[in-house]
């Protein structure tokens, strides 16, 4: 087996079992002394309750979810006053969900699978909790949130953490994976500059669950220059974990540390079963599982076979062919709200376009915003060159957000003018009026960042569902016809993409859907929540309501 993979199941007497249980105990000793520790991980199905942040904890209902559970006891840390216990409940399970289902690290992992709909977890009196709506689909639901996250890891300390990492990391691991453990052996191993050296020796059975395993016992000592270190396991070929390790590791060659670790119980199932765990949000058991993946299969299908216009995302600088008809793209008009995590929902129109026009007597393309939001109206206009038009007809001009626009390359002049404000600043560096003049809210400027390049839906998330990719470290996208759309005085078929994973590479979770008529080089529909556990969340949207277009001659 992979050394910790916990997402495939292992083979016990010609049948698949997955690990669905397992406690051992760990120690870790570094320069700050000597740890250790009960490590309880489980994993099942569970049904619980969404709530969502709707100026009070709204409850959305009940939902089926795969829960990863674990508890993590202090057996000798003076700087833990008690156990850290914690739940995590995803929409479907996924290889990443799984990543760090045996290490002793807690399972928050499964956030990079993009579909967290609860965090929960209890420590030293401290409770935090945090359930995402859009990851059931409810994306214009915000999460809701209780208590502090860093207050309830902060008990952990920074070596034991380094600590588990070095020993999970190793490449001590590595050097096992493809050998055949079952007969005695010694050998050597290489990987990065640090040189591992193997003595293998079978040594009879274990047992768990009543089921038997054939173990050898494993020694090793490796060397990094003039760092060395040495270390033993009792390992089963058959487990991606071992049943007990101890030795000194390093990761390349940097500080080196302790481990100790030492299987007590482990639980294996042919199915995915309910399980009864619960932290003070309550939770029941929800339907056993198939032994099957339980991944959802990422569609590979992309929107049509006729046009690729829609992979231009958001790049109209050159004509475009509808129809077999070639077209300039002179305006957009779109539809769109937002809701900021303690902010209102927000309603808004937007219309961004260009024209030709003079400034000081040059030759100049004024590009424009109208922005009509809460009743109140504001214009952003940019002039900028002839030769620099296409740095903005690529791309940001017609994004449904003014930030990129206004704060885009080689302008000549940015104007903006609201209800009460006038703002204006030219390549001289001449500034006139108030510079918070279009600014609107800390809520609208959130939303801006949402589209903005190169995380948002100009770039970053909108770019993977353009390349017909799965998103960074998630899930990825299904794609289903749509039904037809009018723009243009033209009707377009559409395709439906639902997305889900994380952006920027963070803890981010990301979850929408994205409506795209392949004639069009822009989304027709853009829904999406974007929310951290423990931090904001925001829901925007944008619909593509009106665009005009001119035929080329």
């Amino acid at each position: 087996m992979t050394p910790w993979d916990a997402y495939n199941p292992v083979q016990v007497g010609g049948q698949s079992y997955y690990i669905t249980y397992i406690k051992y105990t760990f120690t870790v000793k570094s320069s700050e002394g000597e740890r250790s520790y009960e490590v309880i991980k489980q994993r099942g199905y569970v049904k619980a309750h969404i709530y969502s942040d709707d100026n009070g904890k709204k409850d959305l209902g009940e939902y089926t979810l795969f829960a990863y559970y674990g508890k993590i006891t202090p057996l000798n840390d003076p700087d833990m006053s008690g156990p850290l216990e914690y739940l995590i409940l995803i929409k479907e399970r996924t290889r990443d969900s799984d990543t760090y289902f045996l290490t002793p690290f807690p399972d928050f992992g499964a956030m990079m699978s993009g579909t967290t709909a609860v965090i929960e977890a209890s420590y030293g009196g401290n409770y935090f909790y945090w359930s995402n709506p859009a990851a059931v689909g409810e994306y214009s639901e915000l999460p809701y949130t209780e208590g502090d996250f860093g207050t309830v890891m902060g008990g952990i300390s920074g070596a034991t953490i380094q600590g588990w990492m070095a020993m999970v990391s190793s490449a001590v691991w590595t050097g096992l994976e493809d050998h055949d453990l079952s007969k005695p052996d010694e050998y050597s191993f290489s990987f990065m500059g640090m040189g591992y050296s193997y003595k293998v020796e079978p040594d009879g059975t274990v047992t768990f669950d009543g089921k038997s395993f054939k173990v050898s016992d494993v020694e090793w000592s490796w060397a990094f220059g003039n760092v060395r270190g040495q270390g033993k396991a009792k390992i089963a070929p058959a487990l991606p974990i071992p049943v007990e390790t101890e030795g000194t590791f390093s990761q390349m060659g940097g500080e080196s540390y302790y481990s100790k670790l030492k299987i007590k119980d482990l639980r294996l199932s042919r199915e995915f079963e309910g399980i009864d765990v619960e932290i003070e949000s309550p939770t029941s058991p929800g339907e056993t599982g198939t032994s099957t993946e339980t991944q959802t299969e990422t569609s590979t299908e992309a929107p049509g076979e006729g046009s690729d216009n829609w992979k231009l995302a958001w790049d109209a600088s050159e004509p475009i062919t509808i129809n077999s008809e070639e077209y300039v793209v002179k305006e957009v008009t779109f539809e769109a709200d937002y809701r900021v995590s303690g902010g209102s929902h927000v309603r808004m129109n937007i219309k961004k376009g260009y024209y030709e026009t003079t400034l000081n007597g040059e030759d100049v393309y004024a590009l424009y915003a109208f922005l009509n939001i809460g009743g109140e109206s504001y214009n952003y206009v940019v002039y900028v060159e002839p030769d620099s038009l296409d740095e903005y007809t690529s791309g940001i001009l017609w994004i449904p957000a003014v930030y990129d626009m206004v704060n885009g390359p080689e302008w000549v002049k940015v104007e903006i003018t609201g209800p009460n404000c006038h703002y204006s600043i030219d390549d001289s560096g001449n500034i006139e009026g108030d510079m918070d003049c279009g600014m609107i809210s800390e809520d609208f400027q959130q939303y801006n960042m949402i589209w903005s390049y190169p995380t948002g839906f100009y770039g970053g998330i909108y770019g993977d569902v353009v390349e017909v990719n799965s998103l960074t470290g998630g899930q990825g996208y299904t794609v289903k016809p749509g039904g037809p759309v009018t723009i243009a005085g033209m009707e377009f078929e559409t395709y439906t993409i639902t997305w889900n994973g994380i952006a920027q590479n963070s803890g981010i979770q990301a979850n929408g859907g994205t409506i795209v008529a392949p004639e069009l080089p822009f989304p027709v529909e853009v829904t999406a929540s974007l929310a951290m556990p423990g931090g904001i969340g925001i829901y925007v949207h944008a619909k593509l309501i009106d665009m005009k277009l001119e035929e080329t001659s």
